[in-house]
């Protein structure tokens, strides 16, 4: 992932709001915040120093300044621009920091906290565990060598080596694999692509529009119920309508990804442990019951568990990559966004804590994933990005639309009155996170 963000010129992460109808408790947030110092984020990426060696977590140093605050509070109508605002912090998984912690008065009274954690570093199930340890004051010993130093350099290329014989089995095996699949593929598809949108002819910085808002669990269960599904299905279908929504239609159908968590217990410590479910979902399965799609999408999801992470496997080989292959193989995979898909990424229960920071429940919380702000004529090539984001917390479920679509919507206001049309058409309404 990091290589990627380094060759597409892009960087992605994780955002977490927090909103308090109150002031915060500085001095428990401060510890909150050295607490996930001590965590799961605690880390960095050390770039390897042989050319085949293969990139490691460093231990990074806890911050050593204090929590900065802002004693001017703002106006409500201005927190989705701090929000914004606060995902283009500098951030660097490499060099650090790869996380910030921020907080922001407004005149209402309100507080908004936000981290942002670069997705190098970590996915959002991730996240949710390292905020729910730092909550609770657990602190992990960490596991990492320190970031490199002259003195630490014989040790680390020694280690480097050997790492490089012991992954030389896999390393073959992953040749194996990918000559097996340049053999078996098929060759280039007949379909034709989706009409392409030509690129806005400016490099003016585009920041995704997003909106946030939750529904009462009750309410999304009774939807659910209505038409014999689960809430996951449910949550499937809101993602495909959104899709159609926002015209990333092909060939009558729309085409979800879903991550899905790989990791085996607690104990894993892997920064983005998840593989890909591609669902293709027609776009009348939206409407009316949705037994069909529930069956479809519970054999994808258990296929996609069951069956063994093949891009995983092919990590071996990423060192003997050169880097201008490596590069084109990045736009290559954006190429492959032909068909206009939309993330579907569920985080699940969240542990209540997780609302606690400063002690005490925030009256609103939301996750999104969404890239820093990307020149206009990248993301009109890329034709757009959709992502929900969904998580439950105590008595609601938490959604996070993320959206930018040439000619559709290139605005947060056209995002908001999208979300209020599809929630409606499902008979749905909630709260939007600065309501």
């Amino acid at each position: 992932m990091y290589l990627a963000h380094v060759s597409l010129g892009q960087h992605a992460v994780i955002q977490v709001l927090w909103r308090y109808l109150r002031p915060m408790d500085i001095d428990t947030l401060t510890r909150f915040r050295d607490n996930l110092a001590h965590g799961d984020l605690a880390r960095l990426i050390r770039p390897a120093l042989l050319p085949f060696g293969r990139h490691q977590w460093a231990h990074a140093p806890p911050p050593s300044a204090a929590l900065a605050t802002v004693e001017a509070p703002l106006e409500p109508e201005a927190m989705q621009a701090w929000a914004d605002a606060q995902v283009e912090l500098p951030l660097d998984p490499v060099r650090g920091p790869a996380w910030t912690l921020t907080s922001q008065a407004f005149t209402d009274g309100s507080t908004l906290v936000s981290l942002v954690v670069s997705h190098c570093i970590a996915d959002g199930v991730t996240i949710a565990r390292a905020v729910s340890d730092a909550v609770r004051g657990e602190r992990r010993i960490p596991i990492y060598p320190g970031v490199s130093t002259l003195q630490r350099a014989a040790t680390t290329l020694r280690a480097e080596l050997q790492r490089i014989a012991r992954d030389a089995p896999a390393t073959f095996r992953a040749l194996g694999q990918l000559a097996r699949t340049a053999y078996t593929s098929p060759g280039p598809s007949n379909t034709p692509a989706a009409s392409p949108v030509l690129p806005a002819a400016d490099d003016r910085m585009v920041v995704f529009p997003s909106v946030f808002i939750r529904v009462p669990m009750s309410i999304w269960d009774a939807r659910a119920r209505s038409r014999g599904a689960a809430r996951l299905t449910l949550l499937a279908s809101i993602t495909a309508a959104f899709a159609e929504a926002l015209g990333r239609v092909r060939d009558d159908g729309v085409t979800l990804l879903i991550p899905v968590n790989q990791r085996e217990g607690l104990s894993h410590t892997g920064g983005n442990s998840v593989a890909l479910a591609t669902l293709k979902v027609r776009v009348d399965e939206t409407r009316g019951g949705l037994y069909a799609l529930q069956r479809r999408l519970r054999t994808t999801l258990l296929r996609t568990r069951r069956e063994p992470n093949r891009l995983a496997a092919l990590l071996p080989l990423v060192p003997f990559v050169p880097r201008r292959a490596f590069s084109a193989a990045s736009h290559l995979a954006l190429g492959a966004l032909a068909d206009l898909p939309v993330t579907c990424s569920n985080l699940g229960d969240l542990p209540k804590d997780v609302l606690q920071i400063d002690g005490k429940a925030a009256d609103r919380i939301c996750f999104r994933g969404i890239d820093r702000a990307v020149a206009r004529r990248a993301i009109e090539a890329r034709q757009g990005v959709a992502t929900l984001f969904a998580g439950v917390i105590p008595g609601f479920i938490a959604l996070s639309f993320v959206a930018y679509q040439p000619g559709v919507v290139t605005e947060a206001r056209h995002l908001r009155t999208l979300v209020e049309r599809l929630l409606a058409g499902y008979e749905l309404a909630g709260e939007f996170f600065d309501a």
